[in-house]
């Protein structure tokens, strides 16, 4: 029941309808360039570089698959431990900051090969599908920005809880009286010594009293 509620409540959350519109853009992505391929023979439609349409097609499938992970993890969140909490917010921060890196080379590598392509050659669908490809590429820049952001102020704001929680149980700490202790080596020869009988030609300073 308490998943449920959590998994209920994390899709009204902004950096989750943006994951979620990750996921369409990803499929977008590399659907759109595996149909080029698959219209043409296998041959790729930038300029014939394999190497484009490869790496076309890998970074929309990790992007898909990283983000079911991360709406996972999303779904998980308030059910969990700090630890958790905090090595599931760096890894959102460091991997959609890498990933909208990683569009931005998409888009820049595939406009230069299709800048280059004769696309009269081709028919209207497969022309189609590869100026998609690079449009949700771009998209895809902005969206993973916004979520590399996002994640960014969720950490700050996790960090900020954190030492504010320390700070109280440090200052309760330094507040309370503590006990007194006795001395764990009590130099008992002092006490001793202070008391002991007096010898022989030894004066006390006492004066009996006068009768």
């Amino acid at each position: 029941a308490m998943f449920l509620i959590s998994f209920q409540q994390s899709f009204r959350t902004p950096h989750v309808i943006l994951r979620i519109v990750s996921i369409i853009f990803s499929i977008i992505v590399f659907a759109c360039i595996a149909d080029t391929l698959a219209l043409s023979d296998d041959s790729c439609v930038y300029r014939g570089d394999k190497n484009a349409c490869n790496y076309g097609i890998g970074i929309g499938v990790i992007a898909f698959l990283a983000s079911i992970a991360f709406l996972v993890v999303d779904a998980l969140y308030e059910t969990r431990d700090d630890a958790f909490k905090r090595y599931a917010l760096y890894a959102d921060f460091g991997f959609s900051s890498l990933w909208a890196f990683m569009w931005f080379v998409g888009f820049a590598y595939l406009t230069d090969r299709w800048r280059n392509t004769a696309g009269s050659y081709y028919s209207t669908h497969i022309r189609n599908n590869a100026q998609a490809a690079i449009a949700f590429c771009f998209f895809s820049i902005a969206l993973w920005t916004a979520l590399a952001v996002f994640a960014f102020r969720r950490v700050r704001a996790f960090n900020a809880d954190a030492g504010g929680y320390t700070e109280q149980v440090d200052g309760a700490g330094a507040g309370d009286p503590g006990y007194s202790s006795f001395p764990a080596n009590p130099d008992l020869s002092e006490s001793y010594q202070k008391s002991a009988p007096l010898g022989e030609g030894e004066t006390s300073d006492y004066q009996p009293p006068a009768y």
